[in-house]
C-alpha cells in the first residue's frame, strides 16, 4: 500500500481564469478515500451577476510565498509570534480579508474578519463540511497501522461520507446530555482529589503552590478524560500513578508539539520522511500501544461485570465497532488534555484578575454547595447561570483557537472577492470577539453580558453588551462539525471550577498578563502563578 502525493493543477473557469494548486494526498485505491477535490460542488462555474461583479481572486491582498516565508525568519514581522499575534499583525497589514499562499503543496488560505463571510461560508458548507485535519493522523492510521484502525482515520482527519458515517455513529454517545452527565460523580471525585493534591502542595503561610499549577492541571484533565474515555482511573493525582499512564501523558505532550511542527507548519514529510517525523510516528506507536492495552483491560472488566443497567462511553463505542472505539478513545485522550487545561487556566486567570466577579460567582457556589464536602449532583448543578456565564466570557476573550476553518465546496463571494471552490477559509472569530463593535467594553471581563435575567440587585443581566450575530462567538465551532467533546469539556470545567472556587479565593500573582504560545492550539505559557487562600480565611465562612 503506497502513500501517493501528487500535485494537481486545476483550471478554474471563472472570470479570473485562476490556476491553483491543490495537494492531492490520497491513499491507495484499495482504501477508496475521497480527496478534498472529489467533495467539491460539481455544478458549472458561477456566471451570475454577483460573481461577475466581484473582484477576481488574484486581486486579494496578501504576501507572495517568498515574502510570507521571510516574515517568519529571525527579524521578520511574524518571527516568534503566537497565533493571536500573527492574526492581528496580518490583519493590520492587509485588512479584513487577505490571502496567504499555500506552501509545501498546501492550499491557499483566505483569512476573513467579516461575520457576513462567516455565515455565507457555513451556509454553503453542505452536509459534509470539509475541514483540514491533521494529515499525519490519516497517514499513520491508514498507511502505517491499518491492522489497528481498520482504515478509519477518525473525526479529525476524515472527510465526506467516511467522516459522516463515524460522526453519525458517535453523536448519540458523546453529544447526548445524559450519557455525558452520568460521569459527574466520578468527575466530582477526581476534582476533590485534585483539590486535596493542591492543598498538600500549598504553603499555609504564603498560600503559594510548591508545584507548577499548569502541570498539575494537565494531570487533572488527563485523569478526567481517561475516566470518561476508558472508564479507568490512572492515579495521576496520587503519589503512585500507573506507570503506563505517566508514560502516556508524556507521549500526549510530545504529540502536541510534533503535530504543530508537521501538521500546521510547512513540512516536507509528505514527500520525504525525515528523522524527526519518524520520531513522531514512534510517538504515535507508543500512544497506540498503551491505549489499546487499556481498552483490552476494560473489555475484560466489562465481560466480568455485565449486569450494569447503564453503559459507559467506552462500552457504547465498542458496541458500535471496535475500530471506531479505538479511534475515538485516542482522539478523546489527545484532544482532552491540553485543550481543557488551557481553557481552564484562561477562565481562572480572568476570575483571579476580577475579584468582584469571583465573589459573585462564589455566592452562587455557596448556594448550590453549602457543605464543601457534599457531592455534586445533577440537581445541585442544574442552575449555575453565573458560572456558565463566566466560562463563556473567558472563552470569548481567549478561545483555544483564533478561528474556525473550512474548505469552500462552492464558488463564493466573500467581502466582494471571488473565492473559488476548494479554497481554505479561516474565519477570525477571536479578533471579532475582542472588538467593541460586537462586544461593548470588549476588553472587560463581564459575565453579565451572558445572563438571561438579573440575579440580584447588584448583578444585572446586560445582553445588550454582546453581539446578536450568532456567527461571532463560536468557541466550539459550528454546524455538523461542532466539537464532539464540547459537553465533556464543559462538564469537566464546571465541576472543577465549583470545587476550586468553593475552597479558595484565587489571586493572580505575576505583574504581567497571561501569555500564550502556539502548538495546535493556543496554550498558556510563561509565568503562571496563583495564590490560593482558603475561603474561610478571607471572611467567607459559612
Amino acid at each position: 500500500m503506497m502513500w501517493k502525493t501528487t500535485m494537481k493543477t486545476v483550471r478554474r473557469q471563472s472570470s479570473a481564469n485562476q490556476l491553483f494548486n491543490a495537494r492531492n494526498l490520497s491513499l491507495g485505491a484499495t482504501l477508496g478515500q475521497q480527496t478534498h477535490l472529489e467533495l467539491l460542488d460539481t455544478s458549472p462555474p458561477r456566471t451570475d451577476e454577483r460573481w461577475q461583479q466581484a473582484r477576481p481572486y488574484g486581486e486579494l491582498p496578501g504576501p507572495n510565498g517568498f515574502r510570507m516565508l521571510s516574515y517568519f525568519l529571525p527579524g521578520g514581522k511574524l518571527h516568534n509570534t503566537n497565533l493571536i499575534q500573527m492574526n492581528r499583525r496580518l490583519r493590520e497589514m492587509y485588512g479584513d480579508i487577505y490571502r496567504l499562499p499555500g506552501l509545501m503543496g498546501k492550499a491557499d488560505v483566505v483569512f476573513t474578519y467579516n461575520p457576513e463571510d462567516f455565515e455565507l461560508t457555513y451556509r454553503n458548507e453542505g452536509v459534509w463540511p470539509i475541514r483540514i485535519g491533521l494529515e499525519s493522523f490519516s497517514y499513520y492510521r491508514k498507511v502505517k497501522r491499518p491492522d489497528v484502525f481498520g482504515g478509519i482515520g477518525g473525526l479529525v482527519s476524515e472527510q465526506g461520507k467516511a467522516w459522516a458515517d463515524i460522526r453519525n455513529k458517535v453523536n448519540p454517545v458523546l453529544m447526548k446530555v445524559q450519557n455525558v452527565r452520568q460521569n459527574l460523580p466520578q468527575l466530582d471525585q477526581i476534582a476533590k482529589e485534585f483539590i486535596d493534591k493542591l492543598e498538600s502542595q500549598r504553603d499555609p503561610e504564603t498560600h503559594l503552590l510548591q508545584a507548577d499549577f499548569h502541570d498539575q492541571l494537565k494531570n487533572w484533565a488527563f485523569e478526567s478524560i481517561s475516566f470518561v474515555a476508558l472508564n479507568t482511573r490512572m492515579g495521576l493525582l496520587s503519589d503512585q500513578p500507573d506507570p503506563n499512564a505517566a508514560l502516556l501523558a508524556g507521549h500526549m505532550s510530545d504529540f502536541f508539539n510534533y503535530s504543530f511542527q508537521y501538521d500546521v507548519q510547512p513540512s516536507i514529510w509528505p514527500y520525504y520522511k525525515t528523522r524527526g517525523f519518524k520520531r513522531f510516528l514512534k510517538t504515535y506507536d507508543d500512544i497506540t500501544e498503551i491505549t489499546t492495552n487499556y481498552i483490552e483491560e476494560a473489555i475484560q472488566r466489562f465481560e466480568i461485570d455485565d449486569g450494569r443497567k447503564t453503559k459507559c462511553v467506552l462500552e457504547q463505542l465498542l458496541a458500535l465497532n471496535k475500530q471506531v472505539a479505538v479511534v475515538m478513545v485516542m482522539d478523546m485522550l489527545m484532544a482532552g488534555i491540553d485543550t481543557t487545561s488551557s481553557a481552564f487556566v484562561t477562565i481562572l486567570y480572568h476570575l483571579a484578575r476580577n475579584p468582584d466577579k469571583q465573589e459573585q460567582l462564589r455566592r452562587e457556589l455557596l448556594r448550590i454547595l453549602p457543605d464543601a464536602k457534599a457531592s455534586l449532583t445533577d440537581e445541585t448543578t442544574k442552575n449555575m447561570p453565573y458560572l456558565r456565564a463566566c466560562i463563556k466570557e473567558g472563552l470569548r476573550i481567549t478561545s483555544i483557537t483564533p478561528g474556525n476553518f473550512r474548505i469552500t465546496t462552492k464558488d463564493l463571494v466573500l467581502s466582494g472577492y471571488q473565492v473559488p471552490r476548494g479554497t481554505g477559509v479561516l474565519m477570525g472569530v477571536l479578533e471579532l470577539s475582542n472588538s467593541d463593535e460586537y462586544f461593548a467594553q470588549s476588553a472587560d471581563f463581564m459575565p453579565e453580558r451572558w445572563l438571561k435575567s438579573d440575579m440580584a440587585a447588584d448583578v444585572k443581566a446586560c445582553p445588550e453588551a454582546r453581539t446578536r450575530n450568532p456567527f461571532v462567538y463560536l468557541p466550539f465551532g459550528f454546524g455538523p462539525r461542532t466539537c464532539i467533546g464540547k459537553r465533556i469539556a464543559e462538564l469537566e470545567i464546571e465541576t472543577l471550577m465549583v470545587r476550586l472556587l468553593r475552597s479558595y479565593h484565587i489571586s493572580w500573582l505575576p505583574d504581567t498578563a497571561l501569555q500564550y504560545e502556539s502548538t495546535i492550539i493556543l496554550s498558556p505559557c510563561g509565568d503562571i502563578r496563583f495564590k490560593l487562600e482558603p475561603v474561610e480565611r478571607v471572611g467567607e465562612s459559612l
